[in-house]
């Protein structure tokens, strides 16, 4: 009997899954919000629809709004590389892409931001 392995992991920080609807400005990048489905320490990722069916520009900035009974948070300008970005290949054909986006050089103060974030929004 054939055996199948493991793929190995090989991100340094875990991933976790986003619950509720915060949104993502992406700058520049599309008009359109997108949806943050997947989060870590290190990276965002980000399902979007791309209008008209051009790939946006490179994203320099990002901005993350969730909405909360308790408490809106905002995560503003937060500068992030691109990683990669491809079709999602969403339902009913739609012209939706996936974009996943690094964190880089943060604040303290927007590192906070993200780790009160991570642990209200993700498990």
């Amino acid at each position: 009997m054939k055996t199948l392995s493991k793929a190995m992991e090989r991100r340094r920080y875990k991933r976790f899954y986003v619950v509720g609807r915060p949104i993502a400005m992406m700058s520049p990048g599309p008009s359109a919000p997108g949806k943050v489905t997947c989060i870590s320490t290190e990276s965002v990722e980000i399902v979007y629809d791309a209008i008209g069916g051009a790939k946006p520009a490179e994203t320099e900035a990002l901005d993350i709004l969730a909405a909360d009974f308790t408490r809106p948070v905002y995560l503003e300008d937060l500068p992030v590389k691109v990683i990669s970005d491809h079709a999602a290949g969403g339902p009913r054909g739609a012209a939706g892409r996936k974009r996943v986006l690094a964190f880089e050089r943060m604040t303290a103060e927007q590192r906070n931001q993200l780790q009160s974030f991570i642990y209200s929004f993700a498990y």
